[in-house]
């Protein structure tokens, strides 16, 4: 998806979150700040989405010194996260459609998406995901296409959210798929990476591998060997929120389901879902 008008502020508000919670020099705040909107005066507004974004994360972790401004808030919503996965186990065993229950909890996860004020009640996200509607459903495309030795690619998005993917990933596993679950190479806002994995213990149930880079969404030409030729070996692709969506939306020779929360307007538009509402979409190749 190429950048809109209304991305800009949206840019600008996600690198004031990140500098606050790089930094609390108010001198290096603002140098941060200002080389980001200096960047974003100059950069073409018909470039992608997410090397814009990429971009701008990167200018305030070079500026700051901090590699990782959302290391506190990711460690936070891994553990309560953790705490909740339990009782997603038991409401996936005591469901009358497993698969689908978990398809519902993996997206309600996509809800942990967060600015430094943020609070997200995640029981509340489960039960609403639970008992509304998917705005689009797709699920049984997805059944279909679930059958033995199928090469399943899941890229993931936030951490914490990683032990809802791991309800969705236990139940793949019940239909012999080979998955290869994909992290990113380094932290970018609250994205997982391989330790976020290991700690939600997917390692256990699926490899795992990263992007090779800490871009936001996915940026090809960025991205590692290993995850070229993973992306290029996979029957089908889920893919988990906006970020990713936004970078592979436009990809036609891929069978892609796109599972997420639909947090901005724009995106909404696009994949055809207002605000607030969850999706599972599929893209065929």
């Amino acid at each position: 998806m190429k950048v809109h008008l209304d991305c800009i502020p949206c840019f600008l508000r996600q690198a004031l979150e990140a500098v606050k919670m790089s930094t609390n020099n108010d001198a290096v705040r603002e140098k941060a700040l200002r080389e980001v909107v200096t960047y974003l005066s100059q950069v073409k507004w018909t470039t992608d989405i997410p090397r814009i974004g990429t971009e701008v994360h990167r200018i305030v972790k070079k500026v700051t010194g901090n590699s990782d401004p959302y290391k506190q808030l990711k460690n936070k919503y891994n553990k309560l996260a953790a705490q909740l996965y339990p009782k997603l186990e038991f409401m996936v065993k005591n469901s009358s459609d497993p698969l689908f229950t978990a398809l519902k909890i993996a997206i309600a996860g996509n809800a942990i998406d967060f600015g430094p004020k943020a609070e997200i009640n995640l029981e509340k996200e489960v039960k609403n995901a639970l008992t509304n509607e998917l705005a689009i459903n797709h699920i049984e495309s997805f059944r279909h296409e679930l059958k033995p030795e199928t090469d399943l690619l899941y890229l993931a998005d936030n951490s914490g959210e990683t032990f809802f993917d791991r309800i969705l990933l236990e139940e793949l596993t019940k239909f012999k798929t080979r998955i290869v679950y994909v992290v990113k190479g380094g932290p970018i806002l609250n994205d997982a990476t391989i330790d976020d994995a290991k700690i939600a213990q997917i390692d256990k149930i699926a490899d795992v591998i990263s992007t090779g880079t800490d871009c936001a969404g996915i940026i090809f030409d960025e991205c590692s060997e290993e995850f070229i030729e993973a992306f290029k070996k996979s029957s089908i692709v889920i893919s988990k929120g906006q970020g990713n969506y936004e970078s592979l939306n436009e990809v036609k020779d891929k069978k892609i389901f796109f599972l997420l929360k639909v947090k901005c307007p724009i995106v909404g538009k696009k994949i055809g879902a207002r605000v607030g509402s969850i999706v599972l979409k599929a893209v065929s190749s």
